[in-house]
């Protein structure tokens, strides 16, 4: 996962494609300015899933990170929110969502579209607040 845009923050946008690759170093600078904020924010994408886009070395890196970082994740990232307009691929998502949660500190929601999504993000965001 690749954060592709944050000028909406608390909606920040983030990517799987090969278009959204960005150095490990990189996004993780992102993602340190975005929990600096100290402000709650929702994660939000669409799109296919890809099987594997990170190495080895990668991937243990991102563990590495996500378990020091789970405090944090957990305390400002409202959610991940997943847009799949196709139903037996939002169903077959939806047991990854599940487990999502586990590894992250933070919830994953697949949705159908754009509309179920904002009421999503309007919900978790005003629930924030308080």
């Amino acid at each position: 996962m690749y954060i592709s845009e944050t000028q909406n923050f608390p909606i920040v946008k983030v990517g799987f494609q090969e278009q959204d690759v960005l150095p490990f170093d990189e996004n993780i600078a992102y993602f340190e300015a975005l929990l600096a904020r100290q402000s709650p924010f929702v994660l939000l994408s669409e799109g296919p899933f890809p099987e594997q886009q990170q190495s080895h070395e990668e991937r243990k890196q991102i563990a590495a990170w996500v378990k020091q970082k789970r405090e944090l994740l957990s305390e400002y990232i409202k959610a991940h929110i997943h847009i799949e307009a196709d139903e037996q691929v939002r169903l077959a998502s939806q047991k990854m969502a599940n487990n999502y949660v586990k590894f992250s500190g933070y919830p994953m929601f697949i949705v159908a579209d754009h509309v179920q999504a904002q009421k999503m993000i309007d919900s978790l965001l005003a629930g924030a607040m308080y």
